[in-house]
């Protein structure tokens, strides 16, 4: 008998870790949310500005951009409100928009834009080219350790963007960014 019960003890364990491994993954999948959302084309977004003018407000109350998703893509989940991160579904084309409010100076904020980009290891330098969609205005940037990589900051009144784009080409990059801009206008969250 003490033998039975020696067997029988691991034997109903590895049945239980068997079961909670079989049974908890899909309800914890059920539980949270999926991390990637598919998007069709002309899709509205609308991204949160964060900064200072997001929370004073300021004589201007746009703290928010509205645009559209230029073609079907998949919204990678960041968990911030102010950030989207989109890809085309055969994962050639990448494109990350982020919105701040209370641009007062846009000649001193442009550098200043692309301080958290180099902040986390994305080499991006202004090219001198000009950007002009829409209602917002502002520089191209490159992103020479991406294929096809060229960025943007952009203003409308006190809302700034920020917007990275790869692909196959930098042509390519910056026609997606073309269309997100002029699509692009500052509303109030």
């Amino acid at each position: 008998m003490a033998r039975l019960v020696h067997s029988v003890g691991p034997a109903l364990a590895a049945v239980g870790a068997l079961a909670v491994a079989l049974v908890v993954p899909p309800l914890l999948s059920d539980a949270v949310p999926a991390r990637v959302t598919d998007l069709a084309e002309g899709t509205g977004i609308t991204l949160t500005a964060s900064g200072i003018g997001a929370v004073h407000g300021g004589d201007d109350p746009a703290n928010a951009v509205f645009f559209r998703v230029p073609e079907p893509m998949r919204r990678q989940a960041t968990g911030d409100q102010s950030v989207v991160i989109l890809k085309s579904e055969d994962g050639e084309r990448r494109l990350s928009v982020s919105v701040t409010d209370g641009i007062t100076d846009f000649a001193t904020a442009a550098p200043r834009m692309l301080l958290p980009l180099r902040a986390a290891g994305v080499a991006a330098r202004f090219d001198g080219g000009v950007v002009d969609e829409g209602e917002f205005h502002g520089l191209t940037c490159e992103l020479p350790d991406k294929p096809g990589g060229v960025c943007a900051v952009a203003a409308s009144g006190d809302v700034g963007v920020t917007l990275l784009a790869t692909g196959p080409t930098r042509e390519a990059s910056l026609q997606l960014i073309a269309e997100v801009l002029g699509s692009s206008k500052a509303v109030e969250a």
